[in-house]
């Protein structure tokens, strides 16, 4: 592994998942601003890197889920030092102008804090964008969409004035100041999904605008063998653009469930299943595990040391027990300190 520092993130339920309505959350059965306040100021004391927080309008059905930027807006205030980000900010719901201009702002406002994750609009948002009366494109066409987004945040963040006329988005040299903090500009995250017929050509578009744009690559919950051979897939299209695949920063989003031994596990899997009685997403814990990971903290060190190893060197995780910190105190207590004194 190079020698960079790992950065732990904690991932923000901002949606309830509780009785089979969503993955991720399984159980929060409401959203409540006082319980998010505190998870924020809890792991703002933790030595967790940074939070994330989704971006969805809606989630499908009538789960209901805060949305992204004011949402981040607000946890900035709250947190003191974590870097802040978005988990797949879709291109499709602002326009990148309006992007750029409140991007800059949150860096202004963080003191450098912002990550900037930006999402073309994966196929799995479709009915939200529609839903809000937005246009969803073709899978090509919405892959143009997020190239000339990238050209035009960038721009307006480094460029004193700047004009682009594109395909689907034009500027004429709009006024935009403050410029970000971050020099030369917040780093860019663009994220792949997990491997499936339904988003094969997706992946494949997307690792193209990863090695042309990407300072960081993320993907969402992958098991170890098939990251192996993600990344061969994405090498290949890094040497087809003559860009090392070692310059590009990895990061794997998970979700974790983590215990003090095993029955502490088998307690927490339990009430799990028994807050989500039809068992729609975490009723098959074989299956899930294959994505994600569980244990107690010397068995999470050992499985998240394979992803380290291959280069990933941040994580966002979704804690099952959320809102409860339970799982992510004992993960900042004992596998976060073993992992920093083994790898930076």
């Amino acid at each position: 592994m190079e020698d960079k520092m790992l950065d732990f993130g904690f991932c923000l339920p901002i949606f309830p998942g509780g009785n089979d309505s969503m993955a991720r959350t399984p159980m929060v059965n409401s959203l409540n601003p006082n319980t998010l306040h505190g998870l924020v100021e809890e792991i703002d004391l933790m030595d967790f890197n940074s939070i994330w927080i989704a971006d969805h309008l809606n989630m499908n059905n009538d789960t209901p889920i805060l949305e992204g930027l004011t949402t981040l807006s607000w946890a900035s205030n709250i947190s003191k030092r974590l870097r802040l980000g978005h988990i797949h900010f879709n291109n499709l719901l602002r326009n990148p102008s309006l992007t750029a201009k409140m991007y800059s702002t949150l860096d202004i406002i963080t003191n450098g804090r912002i990550n900037f994750f930006i999402d073309g609009g994966h196929p799995g948002t479709k009915n939200e964008v529609t839903s809000y009366g937005y246009d969803f494109l073709s899978d090509s066409e919405r892959i143009e969409q997020l190239e000339e987004a990238i050209k035009i945040i960038k721009l307006m963040w480094t460029q004193k004035s700047a004009s682009f006329q594109g395909t689907h988005y034009n500027i004429q040299k709009p006024i935009s100041y403050p410029k970000p903090l971050q020099k030369p500009h917040p780093q860019i995250w663009i994220g792949s999904l997990t491997e499936s017929k339904q988003v094969e050509e997706w992946n494949q578009k997307i690792f193209e605008i990863i090695a042309k744009y990407a300072d960081w690559w993320n993907v969402t919950p992958v098991g170890i063998q098939e990251y192996k051979e993600t990344q061969k897939k994405i090498k290949q299209v890094f040497n087809s653009h003559n860009r090392n695949f070692n310059t590009l920063n990895k990061s794997v989003e998970l979700e974790i469930l983590i215990g003090k031994d095993e029955e502490d596990i088998k307690r927490i899997k339990k009430e799990i299943n028994l807050n989500n009685p039809k068992n729609d997403y975490f009723g098959d814990w074989e299956n899930w595990n294959k994505s994600n990971v569980s244990g107690n903290p010397s068995i999470i060190i050992s499985k998240l040391k394979e992803y380290i190893e291959l280069g990933v060197t941040n994580f966002m995780f979704w804690f099952l027990d959320s809102p409860s910190i339970d799982g992510a105190r004992i993960f900042n207590q004992q596998v976060i300190p073993e992992l920093r004194r083994i790898y930076d």
